[in-house]
């Protein structure tokens, strides 16, 4: 069962980027995967429930590297190593397929991006959210990150990752938002 959840995750997410998001059809979807509509719609409403999907795969993917992130003695290394795991998996998905994502999340108000959605829920992304302001508290007691409101300073940070995510799908990949986003974090923390 969660095996083909995920099929249909990774193939969707494949062939938005080959396709297109908006020329990608359900359809195009099943026969890509060799299941039926009914076995789609039993996992997913939707096409666009997918991007959820594929972020609560990214988060649930991070245990393999929360060994590595822990190893680290420096907090304020470890939260960027955090944001860095997802940003990466992030740009994988090219800064159309990225646009195309964020658009149907602000059209269809499902707050996935956004600095200030519902992490109290037990998802992964929340669960990631609550060790970040850990991170941020934990730096703080030791000097490492600056002062100030350690939940305030992570929501701050999304929200201008999620700026420069825009910015960056919206030309196309036109500069490096990795980059951009190490300056921002840097600032903020």
């Amino acid at each position: 069962m969660k095996n083909t959840r995920k099929l249909i995750t990774e193939t969707a997410i494949e062939l938005f980027k080959e396709k297109g998001y908006k020329n990608t059809s359900v359809t195009d979807i099943c026969k890509a995967c060799g299941i039926t509509k009914g076995t789609f719609y039993y996992h997913f409403p939707n096409k666009d429930e997918i991007t959820f999907e594929f972020y609560e795969n990214i988060y649930s993917d991070f245990s393999d590297i929360l060994v590595d992130v822990f190893m680290m003695e420096n907090a304020k290394e470890q939260l960027w190593k955090i944001f860095e795991f997802s940003i990466d998996h992030t740009i994988t998905l090219t800064p159309k397929v990225l646009y195309a994502l964020l658009m149907s999340d602000i059209q269809k108000g499902f707050d996935l991006f956004t600095p200030y959605g519902d992490y109290t829920r037990n998802t992964n992304s929340g669960k990631m959210l609550k060790l970040m302001i850990e991170l941020v508290k934990k730096g703080q007691q030791s000097g490492q990150i600056k002062d100030g409101d350690s939940e305030m300073m992570v929501r701050t940070y999304i929200a201008a990752l999620m700026g420069i995510a825009i910015a960056w799908s919206r030309s196309d990949g036109i500069f490096d938002e990795k980059e951009d986003l190490k300056k921002a974090f840097d600032i903020i923390f």
